[in-house]
C-alpha cells in the first residue's frame, strides 16, 4: 500500500487534520479534533459556521453552501456578483460538490463548473478520477478527463519531467523517480517524456493503471475508454494551468482540440 504524508505522521504521533474554506469565508469553515476526526474528509463544521448541501441528487452530493459570520458581506463595489453568490437564504455558494457523510463530516467530490456531462446525460465529476489516477500511476504528473457530450470518457495523460525554475516551462527530461519507476516496474530504460510515449510497454502500463482506476468508479460512464500520452507536462505558461496549479479545462482541451477530435473520431469505429 503506498504510503501517504499523513500515515508517515501518524506514525509519529502528529495528527493532520483537512480543512476546508474559501477567500469568501475568512479561511476555512470546517475542523477536526483530535478525538472526532477522518483523515478522508474535510472536516465538520466550525462553531458558528452552518453547511448546506444544495439541490442533492440520489447520492446526495450537491453544492456546498455555507452561511456564518466569518463569511464575507460582498466583493468590493461589485454588488452584481455578489448578489450571483449569495442565495436567498444567505449562504455563499462555493461552487464546489460535496456532501454530508455520517451526517457531519463534509465530504468534498468536485466542482460543479468542472461537472461533465457526457452524451447519454450522465453527471461526471473528473477530479475524483483524476485525483485515483495519480495514485493508480505515480510517474505521471497530470490528467485531465475529457468527455463534454461525448459517448465515452477519455483523458490527456502528462508525465513528471524536469521543470525550468526561472521560466516554468516543463522539460522533457523525466524526473529521476519517474525514471526509476519504469525501470523497476515495466522494465523499460526511458529518459524522456517523448520516449515514455513512444514506448509500446510503457503505454501498456498506462493502460493497467487506468484499468485500475476504473475499478473505483461506481458508474461505468465515468469508465476511461481511451487516453493520449503528452510529451510536455502542463504549466503556467504553457496555459494549462492557473497561477493556483488549478487546471484550466476549456482552455487546454482547445490547445489539445486536434488529439481530442482524434481520440473520439478512433472512438466512433468502436
Amino acid at each position: 500500500m503506498k504510503q501517504t504524508s499523513v500515515d508517515y505522521f501518524a506514525s509519529l504521533d502528529i495528527g493532520l487534520f483537512n480543512m476546508y474554506g474559501l477567500s469568501e469565508t475568512t479561511g476555512s469553515s470546517t475542523i477536526h479534533y483530535p478525538h472526532d476526526f477522518s483523515v478522508n474528509h474535510a472536516g465538520i463544521a466550525m462553531a458558528g459556521a452552518s453547511i448546506k448541501i444544495a439541490d442533492p441528487d440520489e447520492k446526495g452530493q450537491g453544492e456546498i453552501r455555507i452561511k456564518g459570520r466569518h463569511v464575507m458581506m460582498g466583493y468590493f463595489k461589485n454588488e452584481k456578483a455578489t448578489m450571483e453568490v449569495m442565495d436567498k437564504d444567505g449562504y455563499f455558494k462555493t461552487g464546489d460538490q460535496g456532501r454530508m457523510e455520517n451526517t457531519r463530516f463534509l465530504k468534498i467530490t468536485g466542482r460543479i463548473k468542472e461537472l461533465i456531462i457526457t452524451a447519454g446525460g450522465e453527471n461526471v465529476a473528473p477530479v475524483p478520477i483524476e485525483d485515483n489516477f495519480k495514485v493508480c500511476c505515480p510517474p505521471c504528473a497530470n490528467i485531465m478527463v475529457i468527455g463534454e457530450n461525448q459517448r465515452f470518457m477519455a483523458a490527456l495523460i502528462t508525465f513528471k519531467v524536469d521543470i525550468d525554475m526561472k521560466t516554468g516551462l516543463p522539460s522533457t527530461n523525466l524526473l529521476e523517480d519517474a525514471q526509476m519507476y519504469f525501470k523497476q516496474n515495466v522494465g523499460v530504460d526511458v529518459k524522456t517524456s517523448e520516449e515514455a510515449c513512444s514506448n509500446p510497454k510503457v503505454f501498456e502500463h498506462i493502460q493497467k493503471c487506468v484499468a485500475e482506476t476504473n475499478k473505483k468508479l461506481v458508474s461505468k460512464a465515468a469508465h476511461i475508454k481511451k487516453f493520449e500520452l503528452l510529451p510536455m507536462d502542463f504549466s503556467i505558461p504553457g496555459g494549462e494551468l492557473t497561477p493556483t496549479m488549478k487546471l484550466k479545462r476549456k482552455v487546454t482541451e482547445k490547445k489539445y482540440v486536434a488529439l481530442v477530435d482524434k481520440i473520439y473520431a478512433a472512438g466512433a469505429k468502436m
